[in-house]
Order: structure tokens, then sequence, then C-alpha cells
């Protein structure tokens, strides 16, 4: 589970599951059930609340929030492992861990 930076936002992947949920804790009402496709074993908000990772043994996934469009996309899904993630300056990087411990650097957009 990961909560935005302005708590706003709660984004859940309940264990062994291939979807995650996202929650406005102002509404206290479920808003979107991301499929991602393969089981998430992490979740993490960029500081601005428009970025969310998701990772897993089977990739990385970063969903992506328009406000204006109110809509998700997905700029980002790759095949590194992960079992955690953390967002760099501007959600302009991911740095993902594996379950061996292995460290990967992901540049995700210009700053």
């Amino acid at each position: 589970m990961s909560f935005s930076e302005n708590g706003f936002w709660l984004a859940i992947a309940l264990k062994g599951g291939t979807d995650v949920q996202i929650w406005d804790l102002r509404k206290m009402t479920q808003t979107k059930a991301l499929d991602i496709g393969s089981r998430v074993d992490t979740v993490k908000w960029d500081y601005t609340g428009q970025y969310l990772a998701t990772g897993g043994q089977a990739g990385i996934s970063v969903q992506a929030y328009s406000k204006s469009a109110k809509s998700w996309s997905e700029p980002l899904k790759t095949a590194v492992s992960a079992v955690s993630t953390a967002w760099g300056d501007s959600a302009a990087s991911l740095v993902a861990v594996d379950s061996q411990g292995a460290l990967t650097w992901l540049g995700i957009r210009e700053g």
C-alpha cells in the first residue's frame, strides 16, 4: 500500500493479486482498479501523486494519472523484476530492488 504525498490517494495491491485499487480518501471511495496484468508485490506513488509505480516478479509498470483528462495511462512497462521501488526527483527516475538484492535504475522521463 502507498499513500500519495498530499494524503488524498491510497493505492492498494492485495497479496497475490494483479490489480491495484486506487482510493480517494477524501470521499472514502474506490475510484479505480488498475489491472496490471501480472502479480503486484509493491506500489509507490511519486511525490506529485501523478505517477504510480507497481512492481513484481514479471516486471515494473508505471501508471500515470492525467488530472485534466481524468484518465490513466501506462507510459512505462519493463521486464525488470522488483520487490520494492523508490522515485527519484520529479519522477524522472525510478530505482528498483529485486528479490536477490540487485538494484536497477530506470530513467523514466526528462526532468
